[in-house]
């Protein structure tokens, strides 16, 4: 997670600071949500400071402190903390606003109990919106742009096993004023029901 402060900056001629650093910290929330009420073991969220160490320690989930810059680095820090005690990392991130329980479950379920990599890409940028990985591994994140295609021909060019799968509710992130108008689309009020007015 990036500081919310920071976060959806794409938004910035759409809404004001205050409104994008709370829609921020309303679609972690939902992302959070969806997670504990998955079938996952334990739910980590990896940086965003002190905001997001609040929430977390709300909703009953870990947190750690890894904001280095790097988002690849900052989920590795993730991967390698969940990986001790043998399970898999399903990576999912903040901004998935549809998310449901039964979407998580469904990349758990396709990755044969762990044993497969899933991966799920984004309905409108080429991004990644879900990864699982399973315990050790040779797969890695490539987060950033383009980074499905670039996920899927690592796994493909290493012989890493992997399914790919598009469950709804993770095909759509909120990054740009095109995401937002199609939330408000599928979901009438959107912003207020964000809490931002």
């Amino acid at each position: 997670m990036k500081v919310p402060s920071e976060g959806k900056s794409r938004l910035i001629n759409v809404l004001d600071g205050p409104s994008r650093e709370l829609l921020t910290i309303a679609l972690l929330r939902r992302v959070v949500k969806a997670s504990t009420e998955s079938s996952v073991d334990d739910v980590y969220v990896v940086g965003g400071g002190i905001k997001v160490a609040q929430l977390c320690q709300q909703m009953g989930v870990n947190w750690l402190d890894s904001n280095s810059g790097d988002l690849n680095f900052d989920v590795s820090v993730g991967i390698t903390e969940i990986s001790q005690i043998g399970n898999g990392t399903v990576y999912l991130p903040g901004d998935l606003p549809f998310l449901t329980p039964s979407d998580i479950d469904s990349v758990i379920e396709l990755s044969n109990n762990g044993n497969f990599a899933v991966l799920v890409s984004s309905e409108s940028d080429g991004g990644t919106n879900c990864i699982l990985f399973p315990n050790q591994t040779e797969l890695i994140p490539l987060l950033g742009n383009d980074s499905y295609r670039r996920h899927y021909e690592y796994a493909k060019d290493r012989g890493i096993p992997f399914e790919t799968i598009r469950p709804e509710g993770l095909l759509i992130d909120l990054d740009t004023p095109e995401d937002l108008r199609k939330c408000e689309e599928i979901e009438n009020g959107f912003l207020k029901n964000m809490g931002i007015i």
